[in-house]
Order: structure tokens, then C-alpha cells, then sequence
């Protein structure tokens, strides 16, 4: 088929997004390896980014994790058609995001798995709109926080974005409120009752805000101007498109909402806590994809293809330069 400047990227888009981004995922490994210290972030236990795996299965497994939100994202859409465009912008542009950076890349680590987390709670709650009794999937919500916060407190802050979400899907009554609530504490209860653990093995995180620090930064410049990019183009494309979303599908809005509630949970998680600052940060990149997959859906750009395009290119280019520097 004759390709033009106003056609978008299609499948072959895709499946070179999927091979550059294996390719920065190879080259990182190889050449740019990253120390990722033992972090021990949980409440109770060890965090994800302190496992002992052996290095290439972790890097295998990390590497597959990120393919698998991708794909996870498009059959959610595809389900629910919160995104009304047959063109794969997200997709090929959450893999290029997620893979512009060795931290996110060299090993399983708490970013990927938080995004995991959220891609899949977010199939859940968007199956409940309007429904009688989703006490069920508020718990399997609750649980999801629980466990993932005994490993990561990162995911604590995800309980109030669930909230909101099933705020947003019209569910959020007395019932399921207990529901989410008794699964946060089920797994707490549970290795505290068979005695697993006790009650001296937890211990609470100290938080260091962003602007608090006076330090040096050029370590992350990278890292940080990778952040800061998604979360201006995630903030200006989010006000672009809630123009139109606001008149449309009430279903089709709520769903856009609670995209635009994780992005924004994300940049204010990454502002106040910033001592754990790579654990939001996938997710918030799965955010912007996902709003500049709408810019095609709702606006119909004369050149499609550079909706993800020009993203792309800029976080190749971090991805150079991160291996430069």
C-alpha cells in the first residue's frame, strides 16, 4: 500500500516501535549498565529493586513486563473503546517511553511492576460503570494495594487514584468503600495472624520532597528531563482533549478521567517523594501514551503519524544521550 504524510503509522509502526525499543533495552544492558542500589521501600518487605535474580532472567522478565502493559492497554481499549482510533499511537509510544531509560530497563524493578499493577486494575474498574454491586472488584483492587504496598509503599498512593476511579464509574458507595478497605488490610492480617511477620518487621518510609533537595542533580539530568517531558506534553494534551471529551460519551469521559487522574497522582507523587521518584514513573509515561493516543481519536491531525513520532524521536534521543553521559 503507497504510503503518504497523511496516513498514520499502522501495524509496520508498531512493530518498529516494539523493535527500537528492543533494541534500547539490548544496548543498555550491554553497554551501559546501571547499579541499581538494594532499596528496601516496602512496609514489611524487600523491594522489587533489591530481589536476587539472576541478572539477564531479571532483565528478560523486566523487558517482557513492558511489552505486556502495552499489550495489556491495547485489549483494554479494544474492550472498552475508551480511545476511538484504529491507530496504535499508544501502544508504540508507551514501549518507546518505557524503554528510554536503563532504569527502567536493566532489571524487574518497582516502576514496571506499579505499571503492571495499574494497567490491569484499570481493566477491572472499567468493567464496573454503572453497576449495582462491584464490591468483588473493589476488593481485588484493595488487594492490589495491599500486597504491592507490603513490597513497595508506592503503591499506597494508588489507593486514592482507585478511589477516584470508581468515583468516576459511578460505584463508589458504603459497600464498596469497605470492600477496597478490607482488601488493603487482608494481606497485613493474614501474615500477621499465621505469624509470618510481626509488627516490628514494619517500618514506614521517609519522604523527601523535590524541591527540598539542594543537591546534585546532574546525575538524573537525563533521567529527570525524560519525566519532565512527559509530564508537560501529558498535562497540555490532556487540556486539548478534555475539550472534546467533556461534551461527548459520559462512559467514554469517565474512563478518560481516570487516565488523567493516574498522570496527574503520578507528577505529584514524583514531586513530593522524590527519594523514590523511578517507582511513578512508567506509569506516568503509560498516561501520556494514552492521551496523545486520543489526540488522533478526537482531533484527526492532518498527519497522524507525527502524533507519535515526534515523541518518539525526543525520547530516543534521551536514550542516547543517556548512554552517552
Amino acid at each position: 500500500m503507497e504510503w503518504s504524510l497523511n496516513t498514520g503509522i499502522g501495524k509496520t509502526g508498531v512493530v518498529l516501535a516494539a523493535l527500537v525499543a528492543i533494541a534500547m533495552c539490548v544496548l543498555s544492558l550491554i553497554y551501559h549498565p546501571v547499579e541499581i542500589a538494594p532499596i528496601q521501600y516496602g512496609l514489611c518487605l524487600p523491594s522489587p529493586d533489591s530481589w536476587n535474580i539472576d541478572p539477564i532472567w531479571s532483565w528478560a522478565v523486566n523487558a517482557v513486563l513492558i511489552g505486556l502493559i502495552s499489550l495489556l492497554a491495547y485489549l483494554i481499549n479494544k474492550s472498552y473503546n475508551f480511545i476511538r482510533t484504529t491507530e496504535p499511537v499508544f501502544q508504540a509510544l508507551f514501549l518507546i517511553m518505557a524503554c528510554s531509560s536503563p532504569w527502567y530497563t536493566q532489571s524487574i524493578n518497582t516502576s514496571v511492576l506499579l505499571c503492571v499493577a495499574n494497567v490491569v486494575c484499570m481493566g477491572i474498574i472499567f468493567g464496573t460503570y454503572k453497576t449495582r454491586n462491584a464490591t468483588q472488584q473493589m476488593f481485588t483492587l484493595g488487594i492490589v494495594v495491599g500486597i504491592g504496598s507490603m513490597f513497595q509503599y508506592a503503591f499506597l498512593p494508588m489507593a486514592f487514584v482507585y478511589l477516584l476511579w470508581s468515583l468516576f464509574m459511578k460505584v463508589l458507595r458504603v459497600k464498596e468503600t469497605l470492600a477496597f478497605i478490607i482488601g488493603i488490610l487482608c494481606p497485613y492480617w493474614i501474615i500477621l495472624g499465621i505469624g509470618w511477620l510481626h509488627i516490628s518487621d514494619f517500618h514506614f518510609p521517609s519522604i523527601t520532597p523535590l524541591f527540598t533537595l539542594t543537591g546534585d542533580f546532574s546525575d538524573f539530568f537525563v533521567l529527570l528531563a525524560g519525566i519532565a517531558l512527559a509530564a508537560v506534553i501529558g498535562f497540555i494534551v490532556t487540556l486539548i482533549n478534555s475539550i472534546k471529551l467533556y461534551a461527548g460519551n459520559s462512559k467514554v469521559n469517565a474512563m478518560n478521567l481516570c487516565i488523567s487522574t493516574l498522570g496527574a497522582a503520578c507528577v505529584v507523587c514524583i514531586i513530593v517523594d522524590y527519594d523514590n521518584i523511578m517507582a511513578y514513573v512508567t506509569s506516568l509515561y503509560l498516561a501520556c501514551a494514552l492521551q496523545m493516543g486520543n489526540i488522533c481519536a478526537l482531533w484527526n491531525p492532518k498527519m497522524p503519524w507525527l502524533v507519535s513520532a515526534l515523541p518518539a524521536a525526543c525520547y530516543v534521543g534521551i536514550f542516547v544521550c543517556s548512554m552517552i553521559f
